[in-house]
């Protein structure tokens, strides 16, 4: 995520507020026609959001987010009120943005945005802008040409607010150095845990106890309504693994893209980017120039600490905790002046320093590799399974309304619609109602179909339900298990384990705050401590997060200086701070400068949200609450 190299070469694919919101969708107005009558998802000054564009937005993360997290991703994440509340906040922070552009008079060339839509890799075919490429593009994006056009604009547009905004921000030196200092502080802790299991033998649960906790929380046994389920499913992915494309066709299609499997030549650096602010005095660049020269001079002499050197010193983000490795990379990708230089490097070699509009980099080429086209049989399986998609959409749309009617007009079965189109009824597990199971009953419409009344009562095929793209269910309910409540036998161990753990961790508690109040008034405490060790505020990550930020915001103006946590083990934990150790050599430069420069992002950032913030009161927004809540689960 070299953004501060690619930036203005990925207009369409880098959303400006990524920067700085969790989520933002930059698009232009609804072409839909709008229902008068139906009310919006908000209206921000003038503007509105129409529940179309919202569910649209609410699309586009959640594949966004199973791209990124693959098997792991959990649909249910993006169906709460919280993630639908920051998808719709995103929309209305795109509003805001461009109201006060247009009051600003803001504008793009036609001429600039020519520029920028013609280096678009997306939109080139052999390295050239092409209409028709542009035109799929916008097509694939459900936009059209007129409507990609007015996106691309907005979005370089509200790129003049944030970095007019974000731009201005400055953090004095003063407090990097400061800041530095506090990342190097060291203290000593020692650290005594009490643990539930400790009291053990003191706790005795009854039978008594056990009976009226399983009386009085029933519903943490109740058994949900389960349904076992027969389903058909119509699918492009199924249909595609059934098509045989004849060899002719393969050749065909191999003929008339050859440029398509044309294998680019690519090339694999590391850069360090030193930032130029935009706005900078000659004064100020100048300052930047003479760092990168000398940044210049240490890498001639010691090519092997490159990246140690872009570690410490690279202001490009998405690359320095890496060494500067930016990966490979084709032609297109990297702005004109970086792109040539790094493709007339040789490997190895280091090269000179390189200005664009984000300031001074130094490049170092790694590898190189491509600029050789495949032979038919190097593409062959590629092309083979491009032909058995395409043939498996088209035969898709051409039998998904038998399949609708089929399984709709003779509900007592799923057998005529699997006859007819040659699929295999299938049978599912038993799914308890109101949870989560693998696809593809993760469709909450298919589970709601399910387990409504008609289909559990009269035993009919529900209807058919998208639960993918290209992909249709019917299921029939085979099978219904009534709700129920475990029986007391099968949990009264589990009870028992329960309460027990409870009062251990109870007792845990009061010994602990009990030997804390004890320890700060001089007194002693019986408590086993762990060896001293030394603890870095670089620690503060994962769990034990929140305890050494403790530690590091305990005073310490009086030591040993004692504090205690309840931890999620039942358990207690008391730390004792027996020192405070400050770093003996001088602070690193290049550190401090590197610091500084996070320092201004953050500021940056937090500045432009007190901006979206101040636009607020100028562009009154107003929510329709009903649109954040979550979906109604089966």
């Amino acid at each position: 995520m070299f953004d501060a190299v690619r930036n203005n070469k990925r207009v369409v694919q880098i959303i400006l507020l990524l920067m700085v919101l969790p989520f933002a969708f930059f698009g232009v107005e609804s072409y839909m026609n709008r229902d008068s009558a139906r009310e919006d998802a908000a209206v921000v000054g003038k503007m509105k959001i129409v529940p179309e564009e919202f569910q649209q937005a609410l699309r586009e993360q959640t594949d966004r987010l199973r791209e990124m997290a693959g098997e792991e991703f959990d649909p249910k994440m993006m169906e709460t009120p919280e993630a639908r509340t920051q998808v719709l906040e995103g929309l209305v922070s795109q509003r805001l943005l461009m109201q006060e552009a247009q009051r600003q008079h803001l504008t793009v060339s036609d001429g600039r945005m020519s520029q920028i839509i013609a280096g678009v890799p997306g939109f080139q075919v052999d390295g050239k802008f092409s209409e028709a490429r542009f035109d799929q593009v916008a097509q694939a994006q459900g936009y059209s040409r007129d409507g990609l056009l007015a996106r691309i604009r907005q979005d370089l547009v509200m790129r003049q607010l944030y970095a007019g905004v974000a731009g201005s921000s400055f953090v004095p030196p003063s407090l990097a150095r400061r800041w530095a200092q506090m990342q190097q502080e060291e203290r000593e802790v020692s650290e005594a845990i009490i643990t539930p299991f400790e009291f053990i033998e003191q706790i005795k649960i009854t039978p008594e106890q056990i009976r009226k906790y399983y009386d009085d929380n029933q519903k943490e046994f109740a058994v949900p309504e389960q349904v076992k389920v027969e389903y058909l499913m119509l699918s492009e992915a199924t249909l595609a693994a059934k098509m045989d494309i004849a060899e002719e066709e393969v050749r065909k299609a191999f003929e008339s893209n050859q440029s398509k499997y044309m294998q680019g030549e690519e090339r694999k650096a590391r850069h360090i980017l030193l930032g130029v602010k935009q706005g900078a005095t000659p004064e100020e660049r100048k300052a930047v120039k003479d760092k990168a020269e000398a940044l210049l001079k240490q890498l001639k002499a010691n090519p092997a600490k490159f990246g140690e050197l872009a570690k410490a010193n690279s202001d490009d983000p998405g690359s320095k905790d890496n060494g500067g490795d930016l990966g490979f990379f084709g032609r297109g990708t990297m702005v004109k002046p970086f792109e040539e230089v790094a493709f007339s490097l040789k490997k190895g070699e280091i090269s000179g320093l390189v200005e664009t509009d984000f300031g001074y980099h130094i490049i170092q080429l790694e590898d190189v590799r491509g600029g050789q086209g495949k032979t038919l049989e190097q593409a062959r399986a590629e092309i083979t399974d491009e032909l058995k998609k395409q043939a498996a959409r088209r035969r898709f749309a051409e039998l998904a309304e038998t399949f609708s009617n089929t399984v709709y007009e003779q509900a007592d079965s799923l057998a005529p619609a699997a006859e007819k189109l040659g699929l295999q009824v299938k049978t599912s597990p038993l799914i308890p109602k109101g949870m989560l199971m693998p696809a593809p009953f993760d469709s909450v419409k298919l589970r709601d179909a399910i387990f409504a009344e008609d289909a559990i009562k009269n035993r009919r095929n529900t209807q058919a339900v998208e639960t993918a793209p290209n992909t249709l269910v019917s299921a029939r309910v085979i099978e219904q298990i009534p709700p129920s409540i475990k029986p007391f036998e099968s949990v009264q161990a589990d009870i028992e384990k329960k309460l027990g753990f409870e009062a251990g961790r109870k007792l845990a508690l009061e010994r602990g705050e009990s030997s804390l109040t004890k320890l700060r008034a001089g007194e002693e405490a019986p408590l086993v401590w762990s060896p001293p060790q030394d603890v870095s505020r670089a620690q503060a990550q994962g769990p034990a997060a929140v305890m050494v930020k403790a530690i590091f915001n305990a005073p310490a103006n009086k030591l040993p200086a004692y504090l205690g946590f309840p931890m999620d083990n039942g358990g207690y934990a008391i730390f004792r701070i027996s020192a405070v150790k400050q770093p003996e050599e001088a602070l690193d430069p290049a550190r401090v400068q590197a610091i500084k420069a996070q320092l201004e992002q953050t500021v940056s950032q937090d500045d432009f949200a007190s901006y979206i913030t101040a636009l607020r009161k100028d562009y009154p927004v107003k929510i329709n609450q009903k649109l954040l809540e979550a979906p109604k689960q089966p």
